[in-house]
């Protein structure tokens, strides 16, 4: 879908949209899109091409931008949503290992600069075990524990924080004898 920014015609993924406009934040977030990535643009010596589009992109504006000096790269600008946001200080802890490098960012803008992943297949068409082999692998390369302080919440805020966000958006009821669930999300 297209956004129409200061006469500038910016392509917005279809569930981008729909989730900025659910808080006054996130589209705000949006109107300010263009500026930042014109800006960003012009600072870090990005062509920018197409964002990438798709029902997964939900939560960041996100296309391929190769640098000036013919570096390949991926310029990431994510919406204010509380999953995002230790995402830079994940990519500085792991420093690109087992993740991708982070190139640069502008944390006012929510900007990540990231080297190029070209992906491979994707993880849900693999047969189900062989899906829990990789996470297996990954999990234990992602392992460390940061020095404190650290930025990192507990995962049991995150687990809540879902928890209470799918019951909002729910019409499931538990049947307090059976323990059964019946109905659905939205």
């Amino acid at each position: 879908m297209p956004s129409d920014n200061g006469g500038m015609a910016l392509p917005i993924p279809a569930q981008l949209a729909a989730n900025c406009r659910k808080t006054p934040e996130r589209t705000a977030w949006l109107k300010r899109l263009p500026d930042g990535l014109g800006s960003l643009e012009r600072r870090w010596a990005l062509t920018l091409g197409p964002p990438f589009g798709g029902e997964e992109v939900s939560y960041s504006w996100v296309a391929p931008a190769p640098r000036a000096d013919g570096t390949s790269a991926v310029l990431k600008l994510g919406m204010p949503h509380m999953e995002g946001e230790h995402e830079l200080h994940g990519l500085r802890f792991w420093n690109g290992d087992p993740t991708v490098r982070l190139l640069e960012a502008d944390e006012e803008l929510g900007a990540l600069l990231l080297e190029r992943c070209i992906p491979g297949t994707a993880l849900r068409a693999l047969p189900e075990s062989d899906q829990d082999m990789e996470i297996e692998r990954l999990l234990r390369r992602l392992w460390r524990s940061p020095s404190s302080p650290h930025p990192f919440r507990p995962l049991s805020t995150l687990m809540e924080f879902w928890t209470t966000e799918t019951g909002a958006r729910s019409t499931v009821d538990v049947c307090p004898r059976s323990g059964r669930v019946a109905g659905q999300l939205e």
